[in-house]
């Protein structure tokens, strides 16, 4: 597993609620804080959506394989 360092976070929060890297740097603007350039961030962005990929299909294999097994077990109960 990658570490996760503060921008990487900031990746994380672009994918899924802020947006862009200027709504990132204007939030952070908002709060008194150091602004990070757009091209880190989108840098940070891609590291993180890969992980979100890797981690998303890896859950959604084990979600299909449970319910494929609770399917053939209530099959086989029932027989």
């Amino acid at each position: 597993m990658p570490c996760f360092d503060v921008n990487t976070k900031l990746g994380t929060a672009m994918i899924v609620s802020l947006g862009r890297p200027v709504k990132v740097n204007n939030f952070l603007t908002t709060l008194n804080i150091t602004l990070i350039a757009n091209r880190n961030l989108k840098k940070k962005e891609t590291c993180a959506e890969e992980a979100f990929k890797k981690i998303s299909t890896t859950s959604s294999n084990k979600a299909a394989i449970d319910a494929y097994e609770k399917e053939m077990d209530s099959r086989y109960s029932n027989a």
